[in-house]
């Protein structure tokens, strides 16, 4: 089916970039002098000589600040979470405002660099920083707006889920976001948004009313269902290949904030009781009831059964939703404690930037049966490698009630999100660990839907892209041809247009 895609965009006229010396014609007059920045590269990996007039130039264009090299706050400013990547732009543009975006857009595609978005800077495959580009940096631009009347709130583009959740619970509305409080809502949001609220209230772009974003060319332009609805169905799970968000509108619900923590630990030998019932549980679930059966073992070789998440409402609801656990015995340890919904949320952030290195694959499971269960469990106890887990979480209740062709995320059938994971500090052996992962998950992927959360990329390659995106991904394709078709936004689980 053909889905013809007609942009509208927000007034945007040549006299403005000019005025701020970032059209191709005014960049390319700039007098040579000797460069300022570190020299740069191009997306075809060239290199380019920006010059002190150039990063003037782009200087005036904007409100922000253009952080170079040489800058007191450099080395600061490139951090992001994980300390996998020490990598070093060559300009950051830290920007104020959407009008600062498209400076920085065009500034971009004015010299040909090689450019990455940051937002909260969770990437886990590194893709909000760059080597020798240019950072477009949202951090600055992070208001939230409720309107408790309509219950919806606009979320600027560079927001992470903190400030949504604090500018929301007060007026006791709130939508899904995330589990650390410190990620980024950008890049949470286009790649699908899955969190504590999910199977009550959707995904968080099954709450997703609006955007206004940046495209490749510059232009300004709002997408929703009766504006650019194309633009606005891809950017809903097909993360960030089709531009900057500067603003996000999504639906609120009503929610008194009250939520129960709740975590059960039983000893490895009790692993595939507690697993088979947690296979019942999960089946029968409540919406409010988001938890996941995980096996970890620890630093010694220790390994431990786990049933830990969360329940929407009062302890004692929460903790008669996993009754059916009674039977197996006193845990090792238990902690179920109800708290404050923003409280949760900010449990898990630890420091800003972790100290851990990291790998794992993820997909998901239509089903969860003993048959998957023997094989992981016999694995897992055989293998008994350090600092590894295996995580298997809900998903279903409101998510899977949305059609797969409704928005780009594809992966509404898939109840159960499975991950395989390992951890190591600086200056430990993680190749066990990482060997780990890969051979338990070449036993695992068979048995999934092919699929994986986009938001958890690692190296997966890009037939596996295309999997996750089902029947979707031809549609896509089109529409990225359409919006970006020299494939500026390339630096995300890459979407390429036709050539």
């Amino acid at each position: 089916m053909s889905h013809p895609l007609n942009i509208t965009s927000s007034r945007f006229n040549r006299r403005t970039l000019l005025r701020g010396g970032i059209a191709m014609a005014a960049a390319s007059a700039s007098p040579l002098r000797t460069a300022s920045a570190a020299p740069a590269i191009s997306n075809r990996d060239a290199r380019i000589e920006l010059t002190d007039g150039h990063i003037a130039d782009l200087q005036r264009s904007i409100e922000g600040a253009v952080i170079l090299p040489s800058s007191a706050t450099y080395n600061d400013e490139r951090r992001i979470w994980s300390p996998a990547f020490d990598r070093k732009p060559a300009l950051i543009v830290k920007t104020a405002s959407a009008k600062d975006v498209q400076a920085a857009v065009q500034f971009a595609r004015a010299h040909d660099i090689l450019t990455a978005v940051r937002c909260g800077g969770h990437s886990y495959s590194g893709f909000s920083m760059v080597d020798d580009g240019m950072v477009i940096d949202l951090k600055a631009i992070n208001g939230v707006t409720v309107d408790t009347a309509k219950q919806t709130a606009h979320v600027a583009g560079g927001a992470l889920l903190g400030n949504l959740d604090r500018a929301t619970l007060p007026h006791k509305l709130a939508t899904t976001a995330g589990v650390v409080s410190h990620t980024g809502v950008g890049g949470l949001a286009t790649g699908g948004g899955q969190g504590r609220l999910g199977r009550k209230f959707g995904l968080t772009i099954d709450n997703m009313l609006g955007v206004e974003m940046v495209l490749a060319d510059g232009s300004i332009v709002r997408a929703n269902a009766t504006e650019n609805p194309d633009l606005f169905w891809a950017v809903r799970g097909g993360g960030g290949n089709f531009g900057i968000v500067t603003d996000f509108e999504f639906q609120l619900h009503e929610y008194d904030g009250v939520i129960t923590s709740l975590s059960y630990t039983f000893p490895g030998s009790k692993a595939r009781d507690v697993m088979n019932v947690y296979a019942e549980i999960s089946a029968n679930a409540p919406l409010e009831l988001t938890v996941s059966g995980s096996l970890r073992t620890s630093d010694r070789g220790e390994t431990t059964c786990i049933v830990s998440g969360s329940f929407v409402g009062t302890r004692r609801a929460g903790e008669a939703a996993l009754k059916a656990l009674a039977p197996l015995g006193e845990p090792i340890s238990t902690r179920v404690e109800e708290m404050d919904y923003v409280t949760l949320q900010a449990v898990a952030d630890g420091n800003l930037y972790s100290d851990r290195f990291g790998y794992s694959r993820y997909t998901y499971l239509r089903q969860l049966d003993p048959k998957f269960i023997d094989m992981v469990l016999d694995y897992v106890m055989r293998a008994n490698t350090p600092r590894t887990s295996v995580s298997i979480g809900m998903q279903g209740g409101a998510i899977a009630q949305v059609n797969e062709t409704d928005t780009a995320f594809a992966e509404r059938d898939g109840i159960y999100q499975c991950a395989v994971a390992t951890t190591w500090a600086a200056g430990e052996d993680s190749a066990a660990g990482q060997a780990h992962v890969r051979e338990l998950w070449s036993m695992i992927d068979p048995m999934s839907t092919g699929g994986f959360y986009i938001n958890e990329i690692y190296d997966d390659p890009e037939e596996r892209i295309r999997k996750s995106f089902r029947g979707n991904y031809a549609r896509l394709v089109d529409i990225k041809t359409k919006v970006d078709p020299a494939n500026f936004f390339h630096l995300n689980p890459n979407i390429k247009p036709k050539t």
